[in-house]
C-alpha cells in the first residue's frame, strides 16, 4: 500500500513539473511537449529526470522553418552555381571532332573508289577544303589507321572517312542509248557528265572547231601517260551517227567497269593503266547535224544558203559530207583527188587541197600528239571489214564480229585509212549495221553487242 502511495505522489509531482515547463514555455517561447510524450514519460526509468523531456529536438516544431536560417546560407547550396558553371564549360570544350589525326600509314589499296554520300575532305595541314561527292570516282591511295582515307581529288591528296568509301560504282547512268537521234548536243552534255564523275580515268579535249563553230572533242580513256594508245574514231560521215552513240555507250561501260571488270582474265584497270584509248566521238559534228536536221540547224548564213545550192535536191539524211560539202575521208594527202566527184556536194567531193577542213587538220593534230599503235575506225554500213593484210588484228577482229574481210589493196583515195597505212600504222575499218545509212534505229542493239569488246580486246593485245 505504502508502495502504491508512493508511486501516485511520484506521478502527481512528474505532472505538476510538466505544468510548470508548459507555462514557462509559453513566456519564454520554448517548446511545448506533446501530451504523447507525457504517456511515454511514464514508461522511463525512475532515474529519468524532468529535464530529458525538454531536449526533444526543435525540428518537431513549426518554427524551425523561422529560427533556422542557417540552412539556407550552407556554403553548399552558394557554391552549387559554380558547379554548373564548370559543367558547361566542359560541353563545349570537349567537342566530337571530324578532323583526322595527321597520322596517314594504313593499308595500301591504289585503285578507285566512290563516296557513299557528299562528306567533307581534309587536306594532309587537317584543313577542311572541300566536299566530295557521290558518283564521283576518285583514286584511293591507301585506308588509314586514323579511320581515314587517302584519296586524289584533281591534283590534291586529301582525307575522307573510310567508312564513307565504297568500291561499288554508283555513279548514274549517263548515255542515253534510247535517243534516235544521238545529237552532237547530247553528246556534249554526256561529255561533261563523264568526265565529272570519271575524271580520275577520263579526260576530255578539244582538238578544234568545226565550221559552223561546234567543237571537235576527243577523250581520252585511262592512263594518259601510258606508252602504248589505241585511237578510234566515229561519225567522219554525217548519217553514220549511230556509231557516236554506241561508242559513248561503250566509253561509259569501261569507266564504270573500270576497276571491277575484267576481259579475258585481265581487269579493265590493268589493261587501261598500259594501253590508253584515244577516242573522237564525233569528227563531223556539222554534218550528222546536217543529216539530222537539214541545214535549218546550220548557224552560220552563209554555210546554210550555200549547202541549199548545193545539195541538187538530194535528202539531206542521207549527208555524208561536212558543212561545205567536203567529204572528210576524202580530204588527205595520198591519192588525193582521185575518182569521187568534181563539185562540193553530200559525198566524196575531196577538196580543193588535202587537209584543207578543220576536222582533217583536228584528226592530223591529234594522232600526230598521241602516236598510235594501232586505229579503228569505225563507218556504216554492210558488216564489213577493210584492212591492209591479213594481220592477227584482222584475224581477231573477224572472230569477234564475223564481218567479211576486203582487202583495200594498194590504190589511195585520199581516205585516214591511206594516211595511216602511208606512216604504217596499223589499222582497221569496221563498217557497222546491214542497212544503208543513217541505220534504221532497231540495229542498235546488235551493233553494240557486237562491237562492244572490240577496244578492250584491241587494247589487251598490246599489254
Amino acid at each position: 500500500m505504502k508502495k502504491t502511495l508512493k508511486t501516485l505522489m511520484l506521478i502527481a509531482i512528474i505532472a505538476m513539473g510538466i505544468n510548470l515547463t508548459e507555462a514557462k514555455a509559453k513566456t519564454s517561447g520554448e517548446i511545448t511537449v506533446p501530451e504523447t510524450t507525457v504517456q511515454e514519460a511514464t514508461t522511463l526509468p525512475e532515474t529519468t529526470t524532468p529535464q530529458e523531456t525538454t531536449v526533444i529536438p526543435e525540428t518537431t516544431t513549426p518554427q524551425e522553418t523561422t529560427t533556422i536560417p542557417e540552412t539556407t546560407t550552407i556554403p553548399e547550396t552558394t557554391t552549387i552555381p559554380e558547379t554548373t558553371t564548370t559543367k558547361a564549360e566542359e560541353t563545349t570544350t570537349v567537342q566530337p571532332t571530324t578532323k583526322p589525326d595527321v597520322d596517314t600509314t594504313g593499308k595500301n589499296v591504289k585503285k578507285g573508289g566512290y563516296v557513299k554520300k557528299n562528306v567533307s575532305a581534309y587536306n594532309l595541314k587537317l584543313e577542311e577544303v572541300t566536299e566530295v561527292e557521290k558518283g564521283v570516282r576518285y583514286y584511293v591511295y591507301k585506308e588509314c589507321n586514323n579511320g581515314y582515307s587517302l584519296i586524289k581529288v584533281g591534283n590534291q591528296e586529301l582525307l575522307v572517312e573510310t567508312k564513307y568509301i565504297t568500291y561499288k560504282c554508283n555513279a548514274k547512268k549517263i548515255v542515253n542509248t534510247s535517243d534516235k537521234k544521238y545529237s552532237y548536243s547530247d553528246m556534249k552534255v554526256d561529255l561533261k557528265k563523264l568526265e565529272k564523275a570519271y575524271g580520275s580515268i577520263l579526260k576530255v579535249d578539244i582538238a578544234g572547231k568545226s565550221l559552223d563553230k561546234r567543237n571537235l572533242y576527243y577523250v581520252t580513256l585511262g592512263n594518259a601517260k601510258a606508252k602504248k594508245t589505241v585511237y578510234v574514231e566515229t561519225s567522219v560521215h554525217a548519217r553514220e551517227y549511230m556509231n557516236t552513240k554506241f561508242m559513248m555507250k561503250v566509253i561509259e561501260d569501261y569507266c564504270r567497269g573500270y576497276d571491277t571488270k575484267k576481259y579475258k582474265g585481265k581487269k579493265y584497270s590493268t589493261i587501261f593503266n598500259n594501253v590508253k584509248l584515244v577516242i573522237m566521238p564525233m569528227v563531223n559534228p556539222d554534218g550528222v547535224t546536217i543529216s539530222q536536221y537539214g541545214p535549218k540547224k546550220i548557224r552560220n548564213a552563209k554555210l546554210r544558203e550555200n549547202l541549199y545550192k548545193i545539195a541538187g535536191g538530194v535528202d539531206f539524211k542521207i549527208w555524208k559530207a561536212n558543212a561545205r560539202g567536203i567529204d572528210i575521208n576524202r580530204n588527205y594527202a595520198e591519192g588525193f583527188d582521185r575518182g569521187g566527184a568534181k563539185t562540193p556536194g553530200h559525198k566524196q567531193y575531196a577538196g580543193k587541197t588535202p587537209i584543207s577542213e578543220p576536222e582533217t587538220k583536228a584528226q592530223v593534230s591529234v594522232v600526230e600528239k598521241v602516236k598510235p599503235d594501232v586505229v579503228i575506225c569505225y563507218h556504216q554500213a554492210g558488216e564489213v571489214m577493210y584492212h591492209l593484210n591479213h594481220t592477227k588484228l584482222s584475224n581477231m577482229l573477224y572472230s569477234m564480229t564475223h564481218y567479211t574481210h576486203i582487202i583495200s589493196g594498194q590504190t589511195h583515195y585520199g581516205t585516214f585509212s591511206d594516211y595511216l597505212d602511208a606512216r604504217n600504222i596499223l589499222n582497221c575499218t569496221l563498217e557497222t549495221g546491214l542497212t544503208p545509212a543513217p541505220v534504221k534505229n532497231s540495229m542498235y542493239k546488235k551493233i553494240y553487242k557486237t562491237n562492244k569488246d572490240v577496244l578492250v580486246a584491241v587494247a589487251k593485245m598490246y599489254l
